[in-house]
């Protein structure tokens, strides 16, 4: 297992700096106005024109229907300027605060070198590239470049007007001209990289199944340094999670392993029918283009602050966030043989694979330990919480947790077990974090 020879490691006031930024997180106003201005430049009119707000809350709404579309109408393409600036002014400020939360986990796990190159597969008008130049803003030494792939010349466009401006403020980040080309073809990207991102990539790569998804990975994962990464982020919507771990699932046999956020408990390669588990994060300040888009009448369909949304980090060396597997001496029953022990009171060990979903009546998190295909659901009545169970509401995303003396139920019209967790039942976090 090989983590970079110097990492990334942020001195107090750094940290300080980035917890500050992710704990009330907002699109920079710099970057804001690099962006109104790019619609100004893009439109012949300010950014504000009423004509101008008016063809894009046309576009974001039609952008919108294709992502929620399914089968051969889910066609989601950047060939007009004006998609490019619908995706600017609803997704773009989300997409770059989750990559942000996401990339300083990265850090602070050790997995980001000093000196990171990065290819952004994918990149669009340059989410993540922005958002990497943003955080590396608010470091003293720390370097990185940046190689774009974009098949869209509207999004390169955009790419190269918002993301060289933005990063050559302090010069840490060096940007090189995006690569127009398509990723399902032929690329030729030169050099290995230390950080391989597909954000919001695949869901929208018409044409190919999971096992096709993981052989695009798969073919760039080549460039990947021994010490690297793979990110894949997708939205959290439960179409486009659930095949995001399709992917993750069929890029086991080609050489990719997961560090996060999944943990193989018993040392197993986990292969769920159906997983949708996602994380979710601060809500984002809506910049000033998507305040003014706003207003008026339906107003609400143009405002989008919520993180929510569903990763897989991959490495090559078998490396996971927790160490931490459970052993012959353990006491505890596997989540795929809950048919066995329906009604009965039994100990678990799993992660915490979402927050709470619960409602008024009830705490719901979603748990994994890497051996079932069927969903589980760890399930706390409100007034059954207790100082020994109130770990499972209070986790971190990924989080190991020891579950005794709980109770098993078949939901047979859902196809899901439930974990339910009552008064004596004792839930408590387990170690082994960052690989140790």
């Amino acid at each position: 297992m090989t983590r970079p020879s110097d990492p990334l490691v942020l001195s107090p006031d750094e940290t300080r700096k980035e917890e500050e930024f992710l704990a009330s997180p907002r699109v920079p106003r710099r970057m804001e106005r690099l962006i109104e201005e790019y619609i100004a430049k893009k439109t012949g009119k300010a950014w504000n024109d009423p004509v101008i707000l008016g063809r894009i809350r046309e576009a974001v709404v039609t952008q919108k229907g294709r992502y929620w579309a399914k089968g051969k109408k889910r066609k989601i393409a950047y060939g007009r300027g004006y998609d490019v600036l619908a995706y600017l002014s609803y997704h773009f400020p989300v997409y770059l605060v989750q990559f942000e939360l996401l990339f300083h986990e990265m850090v602070q796990d050790g997995l980001i070198p000093r000196h990171l190159r990065v290819l952004d597969a994918g990149s669009g008008p340059g989410v993540v590239s922005l958002a990497i130049a943003d955080y590396y803003g608010r470091l003293d030494a720390a370097q990185a470049s940046i190689t774009a792939i974009d098949r869209s010349d509207e999004n390169t466009e955009a790419y190269t007007a918002l993301v060289p401006p933005y990063a050559e403020k302090k010069g840490q980040v060096v940007v090189s001209t995006p690569l127009l080309a398509d990723l399902k073809d032929t690329v030729e990207v030169t050099g290995t990289y230390d950080l391989i991102v597909f954000s919001n990539v695949l869901n929208e790569i018409a044409g190919l199944d999971a096992e096709g998804k993981a052989d695009l990975v798969a073919r760039y994962a080549a460039l990947l340094s021994p010490e690297g990464s793979v990110i894949l982020i997708e939205p959290a919507e439960k179409e486009g999670s659930t095949a995001l771990r399709e992917v993750q699932a069929a890029l086991a046999s080609r050489g990719l392993s997961t560090y996060a956020p999944c943990t193989p408990l018993w040392g197993e390669t986990c292969r769920p029918d159906r997983c949708w588990t996602f994380v979710t994060g601060p809500d984002v300040k809506p910049p000033r283009l998507m305040e003014t888009l706003a207003t008026g009448e339906e107003g609400y369909r143009f405002m989008n602050t919520d993180i929510k949304y569903s990763y897989a980090i991959l490495r090559k060396d078998d490396l996971t966030r927790f160490s931490y597997r459970i052993g012959k001496q353990d006491k505890a029953a596997r989540l795929g043989s809950l048919a066995s022990h329906v009604g009965r009171q039994i100990h678990v060990r799993a992660a915490r694979m979402s927050p709470d979903i619960g409602d008024e009546k009830r705490h719901v998190v979603k748990i994994c330990d890497g051996t079932t295909k069927t969903p589980v659901y760890a399930v706390l009545p409100v007034y059954a919480t207790t100082e020994e169970n109130e770990a499972l509401i209070s986790g971190k995303y990924g989080e190991i947790l020891s579950i005794r003396n709980a109770g098993v139920r078949y939901n047979r019209e859902a196809d899901t077990y439930s974990i339910i967790i009552g008064r004596k039942t004792t839930v408590t976090p387990i170690g082994g974090g960052n690989g140790a």
